[in-house]
């Protein structure tokens, strides 16, 4: 059975949201400061909050929404830790690989802001590009 687009973008939001969340979790066991981990692993909670809600969402579109690819998941952190370690700033090139990660979940959030979901769907993708804005000030990035 072939996805709607709404079915798509919903599902791409997710999935891009949980490999945000899963970067976040893994970018705070790779360094070495303790109050960094600890905000980043309070905004991968937040975050996963909720897209928590938005699994209801694609419910009600009639399907369930996609695990991220493990196997993606353990590249991107291959690729991101051997940046980290050849650059001068280790720790910065972490958050800057966050940023990257928040980057493409912003543009997924806009494209499904594009079609006409309903009020409490769209208020949930609110929510999330609140917080991805948010988690970014907190970075300070």
């Amino acid at each position: 059975m072939l996805r709607t687009e709404k079915q798509v973008a919903l599902d791409t939001v997710i999935n891009s949201s949980l490999r945000s969340i899963e970067h976040y979790r893994w970018t705070g066991d790779s360094c070495d400061d303790e109050q960094l981990k600890t905000l980043l692993n309070k905004l991968a909670l937040h975050r996963q909050k909720i897209v928590d809600k938005l699994a209801p969402q694609m419910h009600k579109l009639g399907d369930m929404a996609s695990s991220p690819d493990p196997e993606k998941l353990a590249v991107e952190e291959i690729v991101t830790q051997i940046k980290a370690t050849f650059s001068e700033d280790e720790k910065d090139a972490l958050l800057t690989s966050l940023d990257e990660f928040d980057s493409q979940l912003l543009q997924d959030i806009s494209e499904a802001f594009s079609l006409d979901f309903d009020a409490e769907t769209m208020a949930i993708l609110r929510e999330l590009q609140q917080s991805v804005a948010e988690a970014g000030k907190q970075r300070g990035s």
